[in-house]
């Protein structure tokens, strides 16, 4: 599983990616160490190897696709609806931008400024859920950041308006614009992906947590994710993935939707291997950091 893949930007100098450079590195030993499957996806399921997948429809991902068909090799890319139909940044996506513009300091004062995160109950539950994170982490910035990042992903789950004025506060409208351009995959993009041979799937529609949503709003998401890309693509997608993954962003509503929508393959984030046993509606992927060559590239000044 794969997301951010790019250089890095002065003008975002906090954000979290995978370097190129490195990403055809861990390519590389893929090839080597384990192979890299290319074929059809029912035949993948029975072999042996790495299947890569690529998350939330990125502009990077278009170079990525060139790449892996010039080196005779396939993917699946996933693509959320709200951008292509809304012309506008996912909330998750304006968090990594804003955390990528500044240090821990800078947004407890943003914070602060916008009253995020002044209640010392969901503190300390925010805490609690990031405990075993914290423990590893030795970096006193990105632990700060963790805890901060994870108050501000509860908002947007929530609270929407309030990521956009934060956002807009963060960023003039012209800076807006300017990284939007290149920040997406468009509709020619999506379909050169396909002339590539690879696998279009659907990420959702807002990039929300599929499971916290009503019935209703849930519907409309998924309907939504699935009849825009089928419009760029010219059929219906076979493929979804779950935005956010892990077991607690689906239940059996967003099960029974993918199959009215005949999805035979929905991807999770669960760290194992994908077996007999795997349930095609429930795919397990690993992280690319899990890897060699996999360590997400993170700027560090002489304060931190």
């Amino acid at each position: 599983m794969y997301h951010y893949i790019r250089t890095y930007d002065k003008k975002l100098p906090y954000f979290n990616f995978l370097h190129k450079k490195d990403f055809f590195k861990q390519i590389n030993y893929f090839k080597k160490k384990f192979s890299i499957l290319n074929k059809d996806f029912e035949q993948i399921k029975r072999s042996k190897g790495i299947f890569l997948s690529f998350d939330d429809g990125l502009k990077e991902h278009l170079k990525i696709g060139k790449y892996l068909f010039k080196n005779k090799l396939k993917a699946a890319f996933f693509i959320s609806g709200y951008p292509i139909e809304k012309k506008d940044f996912l909330a998750i996506h304006k968090i990594h931008l804003i955390f990528g513009k500044f240090n821990s300091d800078a947004i407890f004062k943003i914070f602060n400024k916008f009253s995020i995160g002044n209640n010392s109950k969901n503190l300390f539950k925010i805490f609690l859920q990031q405990k075993k994170f914290l423990k590893k982490e030795k970096n006193k910035e990105r632990k700060k950041k963790i805890i901060l990042k994870t108050i501000l992903n509860n908002y947007a789950q929530q609270n929407q308006k309030k990521i956009d004025e934060v956002f807009n506060y963060c960023f003039t409208r012209k800076e807006q614009k300017n990284m939007f351009k290149n920040f997406y995959l468009n509709k020619s993009d999506i379909k050169k992906l396909i002339s590539y041979g690879m696998i279009v799937g659907a990420h959702g529609f807002s990039h929300r947590v599929l499971s916290k949503l009503s019935t209703k709003v849930l519907e409309k998401d998924i309907n939504l994710s699935i009849s825009i890309l089928k419009k760029i693509i010219k059929k219906k997608t076979q493929f979804f993935c779950y935005p956010y993954g892990g077991k607690s962003v689906f239940d059996n509503r967003v099960i029974s939707l993918l199959k009215k929508n005949n999805i035979r393959y929905a991807f999770n984030v669960d760290s194992k291997n994908f077996g007999p046993s795997s349930k095609n509606l429930e795919i397990p992927r690993f992280d690319c950091n899990e890897f060699k060559f996999g360590k997400l590239f993170k700027y560090e000044t002489k304060k931190q």
